[in-house]
């Protein structure tokens, strides 16, 4: 998702703007009456952190911004009664809870303050811990507006990706095949839940009859945008995560030209136990973890150290000062091995 501003000041979402819109339908309507709290509910990078940026450009001094960084104590929490702001945006809740005894007392104290609050409480929220707290504590009763940041289709990213470029700048190359892979999509549609105001995002498989009529002997053959083929590929390694294809695009382009051939998907045989899995599942839907978390939660009969050295050696985490967080182009095949093992909820 990208917010750019035009010549007016007027920011342009691509991708999300009915999510937008419902955002800024929730925060009039808690001018009218009880505060609409919203919870938005992502992937990892799926462009939360730009939604965010737009919705403090969108209301400005309104707006008391804070980010959660790392997992905190209930002396932790902001003063929100201390604020003069009457929206609080408070970014990465994941981190209101650990998955461990007394895991959850910083998150109903944070939920006690919002329920008493005045405030309107715009909160985000990693898509795999919402989950999980969806089905062991019912949070979804605590947010009247629940906006899911939802995978996105081609011809979504492509428009993303080339809103980064000037006109005519980027040179299709000719090189490489349309791949069998290549003749089915997946696609998310949004579908409302009976009963409730609440939708989920549906995988459905749609067949690209362009790309299959492409591969077609020559006199039978249709024409097709040599760039949509390049897209509708990198969009099938990303699986709709619009960071993923981002990350995908900038290194297969060199020198302002991109070809089928340089789009490559790495390859992963994920082999787990089952201690690997749990943390693999923990570091997935927190975003980011410190070591020092994480060996609180695995407990002291599991060997940490162990466990994450060999999930770095499979390229599926990456360390950095201590933190560990998925490996971008390994989000989509963790995510997939996770679902199948049933350790995401």
């Amino acid at each position: 998702m990208v917010s750019d501003e035009n010549s007016d000041g007027v920011s342009t979402v691509i991708g999300y703007e009915r999510e937008l819109k419902e955002i800024t339908e929730a925060v009039e309507r808690s001018g009218s009456g009880a505060p609409s709290h919203i919870a938005i509910v992502a992937e990892p990078m799926s462009g939360r952190t730009t939604f965010v940026t737009e919705i403090r450009r969108l209301y400005g001094d309104r707006v008391h911004y804070i980010s959660l960084n790392f997992v905190i104590r209930k002396s932790d929490l902001p003063d929100v009664s201390c604020m003069n702001e009457d929206i609080i945006l408070i970014d990465n809740c994941q981190f209101l809870t650990t998955r461990v005894i007394g895991g959850f007392e910083v998150l109903d104290t944070f939920l006690r303050t919002q329920i008493t609050s005045k405030k309107i409480f715009i909160t985000t929220w990693n898509t795999h811990n919402w989950k999980y707290l969806s089905s062991v504590m019912n949070i979804d009763a605590y947010f009247p507006t629940i906006v899911a940041l939802n995978r996105m289709d081609t011809p979504l990213i492509k428009q993303l990706i080339m809103t980064r470029h000037k006109t005519g700048e980027i040179r299709f190359a000719d090189e490489g095949t349309a791949e069998r892979s290549m003749f089915f999509s997946v696609i998310h549609r949004s579908v409302p839940l009976p009963f409730i105001k609440t939708e989920i995002s549906v995988p459905w498989i749609k067949l690209n009859f362009t790309v299959m009529l492409h591969k077609l002997p020559r006199k039978k053959r249709v024409q097709i945008s040599l760039e949509d083929i390049i897209f509708e590929k990198i969009n099938r390694i990303a699986q709709g995560n619009p960071g993923v294809a981002i990350l995908l695009w900038d290194r297969s382009l060199k020198d302002n030209a991109i070809s089928l051939s340089a789009i490559t998907e790495n390859a992963y045989s994920i082999s787990l136990d089952s201690n690997e899995s749990f943390i693999l599942s923990i570091v997935l839907s927190m975003g980011s973890r410190h070591a020092k978390d994480l060996s609180v939660i695995a407990g002291s009969e599991m060997n940490i150290e162990r466990v994450l050295y060999r999930l770095v050696q499979q390229g599926l985490i990456r360390e950095d000062a201590g933190y560990y967080r998925i490996e971008p182009f390994a989000l989509g095949p963790v995510t997939d091995y996770l679902k199948k093992t049933r350790r995401l909820w």
